[in-house]
């Protein structure tokens, strides 16, 4: 007579660790796309003669898109099939790239990111559902641990990748080789998507369209607004949409608790708030991916317009970084399981006191970004990166009951990427405020004055995120 494993041993499929393979491509592709981007992103406003403001939204709508998405993409790939959404995601996400490659237009771009984005929320949430249906307990701790790897590849070497792809120049592409560079590998990814069997979840949910709607409009014109309002200053239309997300993302909490008290199928269940450290651990997510994505791109700007650096130098500045983020990316779950808690709590003020010793650096050598004093804080600024983000996701999900873990799993993806969006809109209108000229107008020591008062919002942002642990430990240790 077969026992329970045996039974479950049978029924997992024999091809499984094939299927990994096939799933992580498009995981490792949005990643590394992501980061490329991040270095291509001020040639692709000076080709497309786009504004400042454009290239924030190059960046901010995709991780806008993708965070709302991400919300019911999970939802809709139990209800119409986690192999068929993938298919879906994998085919938007190449052929978004590929018109992305084509266009020559900012504004045509712009609407490109959006669609890539929804695509790639739809790919990321059928990815984790395979890993956790298609394994056997045993073998779950070494596909999430080849999971997170591959994330921080794709931080670690995107950024220099794109930097490369840009200044090999194949065939006088330019910037347009990190969108091209996307088609071969969903093609790949698309070809072999039959070694999936399809797999679905609870078929008879409802999709809570009107919370959707509520909540993408809500986000929308609290992020849009925010950019805008630098290159047409802050007038009464856009305080008018910001003052109008707030009331719709108020209409977005009436009518999930409404729904919550009829049983009917709320998009988020907005009880789980009722854990308390949940909600101080995500607001810590907030501050260090705030902090973390304004320094990314206020320091491809600082080097590419106020050091003139092109891509390749600019991805030579980040690898250090990178270097450092994937170290302890790659040990920081053994340095947690041995050091505790404290590790994220040294992380956190590791990358606030890095950013302040970047202002000092400013004001003594504000050129030499590639001399070794520069180069040392960044590889120790993603060192203590890898140490507070990478662990985060499990110490903020274990302050909640199992029976909770989808719903917060999905609320941490989705602030991630909204810290993303809502990260570079900020930073832009300290770093544009503080400039005081055009980017091409400005002088050294304006890129200076506001390269560094960025860097003095990212290390308060930091120290925030550090302020937020501290407490949720100390709660936690009660």
């Amino acid at each position: 007579m077969a026992t329970t494993g045996e039974k479950l041993e049978q029924q997992i499929d024999p091809r499984r660790w094939y299927a990994l393979a096939v799933i992580l491509l498009p995981i490792l592709l949005n990643s590394l796309n992501t980061y490329m981007i991040q270095v291509a992103l001020p040639l692709i406003q000076s080709s497309l003669n786009a504004s400042f403001t454009d290239a924030q939204l190059i960046m901010t709508c995709f991780s806008l898109s993708l965070a709302v998405t991400l919300v019911i993409s999970g939802k809709l790939g139990d209800i119409y099939g986690r192999r068929r959404l993938l298919l879906i995601g994998v085919s938007g996400f190449t052929l978004m790239s590929m018109l992305g490659g084509f266009t020559s237009s900012s504004t045509i771009l712009i609407v490109i990111r959006i669609v890539q984005g929804i695509a790639a929320a739809l790919i990321q949430p059928q990815v984790l559902s395979m890993m956790q249906i298609n394994f056997l307990s045993r073998e779950k701790g070494l596909v999430f641990s080849i999971y997170g790897a591959l994330l921080g590849f794709g931080f670690a070497f995107g950024l220099t990748l794109g930097g490369i792809l840009v200044n090999w120049n194949v065939f006088s592409l330019g910037w347009r080789t990190v969108f091209f560079f996307n088609v071969p590998f969903g093609i790949l990814v698309l070809l072999c998507l039959p070694l999936l069997q399809e797999s679905h979840g609870n078929r008879t949910q409802k999709i809570d369209w009107t919370g959707t709607v509520f909540l993408i409009s809500g986000l929308f014109l609290l992020v849009y607004p925010l950019s805008e309002g630098q290159k047409q200053g802050w007038s009464h239309w856009i305080w008018g949409c910001l003052i109008l997300s707030l009331v719709l993302l108020l209409a977005f909490i009436v009518v999930e608790i409404h729904k919550q008290k009829q049983d009917d199928g709320p998009l988020v269940d907005l009880m789980i708030f009722k854990q308390r450290l949940f909600g101080v651990g995500l607001l810590s997510v907030v501050f260090i991916y705030l902090s973390m994505f304004s320094l990314f791109f206020i320091l491809t700007y600082y080097l590419q317009f106020g050091l003139h650096f092109d891509a390749q130098a600019t991805s030579f500045a980040f690898l250090p970084l990178g270097v450092g983020f994937f170290l302890t990316s790659l040990i920081s779950s053994r340095v947690v399981d041995r050091w505790g808690m404290v590790v994220l709590k040294i992380g956190a003020l590791i990358t606030a006191g890095c950013c302040f010793l970047l202002i000092l650096l400013l004001h003594i050598d504000a050129r030499h970004l590639l001399h070794l004093p520069y180069i040392l804080t960044l590889l120790v600024y993603g060192l203590g990166l890898g140490l507070v983000t990478t662990p985060l996701t499990r110490v903020v999900l274990s302050t909640i009951p199992a029976e909770e873990a989808g719903t917060a799993s999905g609320l941490f993806n989705t602030v991630m990427y909204l810290a993303n969006s809502l990260g570079v809109a900020l930073s832009s209108i300290v770093f544009t405020i503080v400039l005081g000229h055009t980017l091409t107008n400005a002088t050294m020591s304006n890129y200076v004055s506001a390269f560094s008062a960025s860097l003095m919002l990212c290390g308060g942002l930091s120290l925030s995120a550090y302020v937020c642990l501290v407490f949720l430990f100390n709660r936690q240790n009660k």
